[in-house]
């Protein structure tokens, strides 16, 4: 059979699935696994089918179905949304296991401070619960339907909040673990019966090989259930939310929240105002943010965009922004932050922006909370994809920044991609001792063969990373780039590969492409 079209698995082995799950949980009919085969209208690649979508509902289940693939050599991948191309099949005979009926939150333990969830839970389900008891997470910038578990645990999870808190490996306590030949590990305290409260127990940690940097994005298994910590939140209990979708409005009281949005002549001052911003250990979120994509957020409609951007306004005020928002128990508190602030800035050369940009994100706060306008980066019906999505120090992320135009004004003078040279964020992490970036590119679906531009570029980017030394491309799961980036990351790709055959010696779990 042709690319792209399923195989079907054959009536035993459909069976034994069918007797985990039951009938109405598994199906090879074509519109279903149709809708597990395109990673996004921007590929040119024809891709692999599945042979089958079977949705588990326990953790029994998975086990179950995982012993299974690996009795007739079937490949699995399990996936709450499928928003990336590694949750998609990249060969034949491959099922699909989608979590989604596993949404449950088992436990909110407002005394420890975690919460105990599946990995079908949403941002949505859990944030609004955990803000009622006066705790809160960071929530991955992929909007409210995103997997808490998967940003947690197996996947990456950036966040507009780093700064006060941490990337979101850093929040994983206990959980439960299928290995990829079908065992069920329970790992950190949990391994020793004493509860969910800590990732790691007697002797080396298995955390890392979980999580790491970024999650193995299934490719060691799945993990079934999962705590997380929980930080104190000094937000309302409840989202004042005013109108509806899209039209929408969420501001915070100003006695105790307050939003500045400062611009600065050049990059160097916006990392001295980040570095000193830290050290003072000021604020809730401190971050370097997206132009083009801050100005798709703040419309309603592609038109709307255009206008805006063709405007020039973004790209004059936000090319080098530092967004910074104070969020205190006390009005007291509030002006002590605020007064060391603005000795920061007037050091640092930094000023406001207009302040009908900064009066965007007054009414739209959930962009520290929930980021629920994320969606409208899509509005515009073009390719697009992130790029770099690794950390190192806030002095190192800004090297990378300032090396972007050498492999991307090639792109722009082509007409290849929006010309948005500023169109990266960096979000320093705990306080600035570390810091991420992430640059976002659009390209024109209309050019002939589009979808050979996002390879390139990323290729000219990471050409760029390895003639300075840069540490700034993630980790990624591709066989060709992990050999030319590992040695950038002391030969990582060595050590993916020994643990991913120690762990997974019939090849089953989502293996590479």
């Amino acid at each position: 059979m042709g690319k792209g079209i399923a195989m079907r698995l054959p009536k035993h082995i459909y069976k034994e699935f069918e007797n985990v799950v039951g009938p109405e949980y598994i199906s090879d009919r074509e519109y279903i696994l149709a809708a597990h085969r395109h990673p996004t209208t921007m590929s040119m690649r024809k891709p692999a089918s599945p042979d089958a979508v079977i949705l588990p509902g326990s953790t029994e289940e998975v086990q179950a179905i995982v012993r299974i693939c690996n009795r007739y050599s079937i490949k699995f991948i399990p996936t709450v949304s499928s928003c990336i191309a590694m949750a998609l099949p990249n060969q034949p005979e491959t099922v699909i296991l989608h979590m989604k009926r596993m949404n449950k939150i088992h436990e909110i333990n407002e005394e420890d401070r975690y919460a105990i969830i599946e990995p079908g839970v949403r941002h949505c389900q859990l944030k609004p619960e955990v803000m009622k008891r006066g705790l809160s997470y960071p929530v991955a910038a992929v909007g409210t339907g995103g997997s808490v578990l998967t940003s947690i645990a197996t996947a990456s999870g950036e966040n507009h909040v780093h700064y006060s808190s941490s990337k979101t490996n850093r929040y994983l306590l206990g959980f439960e673990w299928i290995l990829p030949t079908g065992e069920l590990l329970r790992v950190g305290s949990l391994a020793n019966e004493a509860g969910w409260f800590c990732p790691d127990g007697p002797g080396p940690s298995l955390r890392g090989l979980v999580k790491g940097y970024v999650g193995h994005y299934g490719g060691l298994g799945v993990v079934t259930k999962i705590a997380l910590g929980l930080d104190t939140w000094k937000g309302p209990e409840v989202m004042p939310t005013e109108g509806h979708s899209p039209s929408y409005k969420v501001r915070f009281a100003q006695d105790r929240h307050k939003l500045f949005i400062f611009k600065f002549p050049t990059l160097d001052k916006v990392r001295d105002a980040m570095i000193e911003i830290g050290r003072a250990e000021i604020g809730y979120a401190v971050l370097k943010y997206f132009n083009a994509t801050a100005a798709l957020m703040a419309t309603e409609s592609a038109n709307d965009f255009w206008e805006l951007w063709n405007s020039g306004l973004f790209q004059k005020e936000l090319a080098r922004p530092l967004y910074v928002y104070l969020a205190t128990w006390s009005s007291e508190e509030l002006a002590y932050e605020e007064s060391v602030l603005w000795d920061i800035i007037n050091e640092t050369g930094g000023e406001r922006v207009k302040e009908s940009i900064r009066l965007i994100y007054e009414d739209n706060m959930d962009f520290f909370v929930v980021v629920g306008t994320l969606q409208r980066v899509l509005r515009l019906g073009c390719g697009w994809a992130p790029n770099k999505l690794s950390a190192d120090s806030i002095p190192h992320i800004f090297k990378v920044a300032k090396a972007i135009p050498e492999f991307m004004d090639e792109f722009i003078e082509k007409g290849l991609v929006l010309n948005a040279p500023d169109n990266f964020m960096i979000i320093p992490w705990e306080y600035g001792h570390l810091a991420h970036i992430e640059q976002l590119y659009l390209w024109d679906q209309n050019i002939d063969e589009f979808g050979k531009i996002p390879m390139v570029f990323m290729q000219r980017s990471l050409e760029t990373d390895i003639r300075h030394g840069h540490h700034a491309t993630m980790p990624p799961r591709y066989k060709t780039m992990m050999e030319k980036l590992g040695p950038l990351y002391s030969n990582y790709h060595v050590w993916a590969t020994k643990i991913k055959e120690a762990f997974d010696p019939n090849m089953v779990s989502n293996p590479l492409p």
